[in-house]
């Protein structure tokens, strides 16, 4: 009888199946990298939109709920522009119905501005008889992350649309609509129209 050898693998062949393997982790990570890295995009750009979603949402219904203050103050201006600071931005100030049982917490003051690249919500309580002529006291919320410049416009019924800057210099016109611009970097911008009348 013949006797068969026991053949094993060379190192050729050995360095070659250990190439293949290489060449297919690496191909394997590259591939496992760019579905983690996408994701990581995906995670980002949701939470930026949840974040703009919520800042928006909470504008409108600031707004929506500064309507009643007619009725309630009507000594008062619901809602105004203010122009801060040496750069000169506008920044939206209004009362609003907080909806509490007091008449003395039925009015809330609460002021929309953009400060070191954030979009900050200021509210607090009730001072009358000028509610906001100070924003001491107020407590902030950043909202919004990341924003290059936020743009106001107000609407006024006879003249139209006004951008902020005019419409603090005439305080007083009831501003039944509102536009805001929101710039955001790499010249991204977001634009809403709420009204503020029912």
């Amino acid at each position: 009888m013949r006797r068969l050898r026991n053949r094993g693998f060379t190192l050729v062949e050995l360095l070659v199946a250990t190439l293949l393997l290489a060449i297919v982790a690496l191909l394997s990570w590259r591939g496992l990298d760019s579905v983690l890295q996408t994701r990581e995009r995906i995670v980002a750009s949701s939470d930026e939109l949840k974040a703009l979603s919520i800042a928006l949402t909470q504008i409108d219904e600031d707004l929506r709920k500064s309507w009643p203050v007619r009725l309630l103050a009507p000594d008062q201006i619901p809602v105004r522009f203010v122009m801060t600071g040496e750069t000169s931005r506008g920044q939206l100030e209004l009362l609003r119905e907080a909806g509490a049982q007091d008449a003395a917490s039925q009015i809330q003051p609460v002021v929309w501005r953009l400060r070191a690249g954030v979009l900050e919500r200021g509210f607090g309580p009730w001072r009358s008889p000028d509610a906001l002529a100070s924003t001491e006291g107020l407590t902030w919320q950043p909202l919004l992350a990341d924003v290059v410049e936020v743009q106001w416009q107000g609407f006024v019924y006879g003249q139209g649309w006004a951008d902020a800057g005019l419409l603090a210099a005439r305080s007083g016109e009831p501003i039944t609509g509102v536009i805001i611009r929101v710039v955001l970097d790499q010249g991204r911008q977001l634009e809403r129209v709420i009204s503020v009348s029912d």
